[in-house]
């Protein structure tokens, strides 16, 4: 008898305990000052967002409702959406050695091998790898390959003026744009 309570009061305290904790990261972007729209309890705004004909559109419309800075959780884990420019800049250019991670949606969490890219990858593989790739694209390296993708549009641009010139005919715009694209690559 004394064990079924005891067993009893120590299943009740544990699930009080958990319902306080989920509580508790609800509660995370009120203490913070940030706002966000209602959530559902235990689900967070997965039921809004898989509800929804558009997740953009629905994360615009909250944008314009709740401002550039706004809190969402996906189950019971907070998630910042980020629509300021200048904060985004902040956080992943000037303090980017600050910056340890970034949730990637589970649809994409599948790889476990080593062959992953920036897009798939979390934790301190991703932050390695950003810090590989950063200097590659910094504005002093984009502007000297200019030039290059300057010399593959005009390029575009003969082509297509020879084939108007020449045969009057429609033009797939779209396979000479593939080319154009692989010979930036490539170059």
């Amino acid at each position: 008898m004394f064990s079924t309570i005891a067993l009893i009061s120590i299943v009740v305290c544990l699930i009080v305990a958990y319902l306080w904790t989920i509580n508790n990261r609800y509660d995370y972007f009120k203490r913070l000052g940030i706002s966000g729209p209602p959530y559902h309890f235990f689900f967070g705004h997965y039921k809004t967002l898989w509800s929804t004909k558009s997740f953009s559109k629905q994360l615009q419309e909250w944008t314009r409702q709740y401002g550039s800075i706004y809190g969402l959780f996906l189950g019971t884990t907070p998630i910042y959406v980020v629509s300021d420019v200048d904060f985004l800049q902040e956080v992943y250019i000037k303090q980017f050695s600050s910056f340890h991670s970034r949730i990637i949606a589970s649809v994409l969490r599948i790889e476990r091998s080593g062959r992953t890219n920036l897009f798939r990858t979390i934790g301190a593989r991703w932050r390695r790898q950003r810090h590989v790739l950063n200097p590659t694209f910094s504005s002093a390296k984009l502007k000297l390959m200019s030039p290059l993708v300057n010399g593959c549009i005009e390029a575009m641009l003969n082509k297509v003026s020879q084939i108007t010139h020449s045969e009057h005919k429609e033009i797939n715009i779209y396979e000479l744009y593939k080319r154009m694209t692989m010979d930036v690559i490539c170059k």
